[in-house]
């Protein structure tokens, strides 16, 4: 087996692991000193309890989490770029949203990082705002934030 094909096999168990919500076999799949970053996330996810800590999050909102690659991207030598869709009912908390019990189906791009011949992390880029608008997410602006001057 190539070393491309090894790494995409990773990719297609650590999914498998996701998508099962099998936390052993998808942390199983990483090094010691994993991360996880989502880029509508303030910080990375780094260590394996922390990484745990997120997917436990995300299978929290969204208990019949599934992902699935749609398209191969990009090979690099230490990464692969993945275009992925990801779907789920909205029947938990969420990134401090409430459940609304809507089925939602969101694109993402994802960067796996590699070290060696194990999966390091992952970088994963997806629109927030149309999730949110998705799953029906109310969304709040203080008042005293309405109000901009406007500059002419």
């Amino acid at each position: 087996m190539t070393f491309r094909n090894q790494r995409l096999a990773e990719i297609r168990e650590h999914i498998k692991a996701e998508s099962s919500h099998d936390m052993q076999a998808l942390l199983a799949g990483m090094t010691s000193d994993c991360f996880n970053d989502v880029a509508a996330v303030p910080k990375p996810f780094r260590g394996p309890k922390r990484v745990a800590e997120r997917y436990r999050k995300h299978w929290a909102g969204f208990p019949d989490f599934k992902v699935r690659v749609k398209r191969l991207l990009a090979v690099g030598e230490n990464t692969i770029v993945t275009e992925n869709e990801w779907s789920g009912t909205h029947l938990g908390k969420f990134l401090g949203y409430s459940p609304t019990g809507k089925y939602v189906r969101v694109r993402a791009l994802v960067v796996w990082h590699f070290k060696g011949k194990r999966l390091w992390g992952e970088t994963v880029f997806f629109d927030m705002g149309s999730l949110l608008k998705r799953i029906g997410a109310r969304i709040s602006i203080p008042r005293n934030r309405r109000r901009t001057k406007r500059r002419d």
